[in-house]
């Protein structure tokens, strides 16, 4: 058991944060032995990380990661396991969704336009189902010129050919770890820390390299 100012030290969150998370549910409440003593469960120290981790990685919010820990496929003990079942929560396939027809009539295209897109790769609708992280994407490909559409089109396809190299690294690596929660956690940092770092630097390292000329 740990005393807060342990929990804040090991987890490296602010007491502030920690007591919004009990009260939001997220923590477990903590044993109170005596008035104004409290002491927590050292599970908390890795579930805080989690939790920070959605917040940070994949912007999930409160009711989200809410959602998640309720989801009957949710192990406190495993939880990157636990999040590959259970991705369409965090990602926002439980929010408000939006009919093709009523995407096309909002942004003035029409279906077969989207329905380019969607076999693009440009925009994945998740069970044929449009969220508001569909309708935000469509938004910027709606402002999006014909050179812009043309470098975008060259993201899916080489996002389609990481995507088999990535799923396949990362079989492998489950297969051969006994430690699969931190390989998955290895594996998440890899493709949502790591990737857009890279990808993005490179493209800041050309453009300032251009403007030197």
């Amino acid at each position: 058991m740990l005393k807060m100012n342990e929990l804040v030290k090991f987890s490296q969150t602010p007491k502030s944060t920690i007591l919004y998370y009990v009260k939001e549910g997220l923590l477990p409440e903590p044993h109170k032995d005596k008035p104004n003593f409290h002491l927590y469960d050292e599970k908390c120290v890795k579930l805080i990380e989690f939790i920070r981790y959605l917040q940070s990685n994949f912007y999930a919010t409160i009711s989200q990661i809410k959602a998640l820990f309720a989801s009957p496929n949710f192990d406190v003990d495993n939880p990157y396991e636990s999040l590959i079942s259970s991705l369409s929560i965090i990602m926002g396939a439980e929010n408000e969704t939006f009919s093709e027809s009523v995407l096309c009539q909002q942004f003035q295209i029409p279906a077969e336009q989207l329905q380019q897109w969607v076999a693009q790769g440009l925009i994945t609708p998740r069970d044929n189902i449009f969220t508001a992280k569909e309708r935000d994407i469509l938004a910027i490909l709606c402002r999006s010129n014909t050179e812009e559409l043309g470098v975008i089109a060259q993201y899916a396809e080489v996002a389609k050919k990481l995507a088999v190299q990535e799923a396949e690294v990362t079989i492998n690596a489950l297969e051969n770890s006994s430690e699969k929660d931190q390989k998955l956690k290895h594996l998440f940092d890899i493709l949502l820390v790591l990737k857009p770092y890279v990808l993005n630097m490179q493209t800041l390292k050309t453009y300032q390299q251009g403007n030197q000329l």
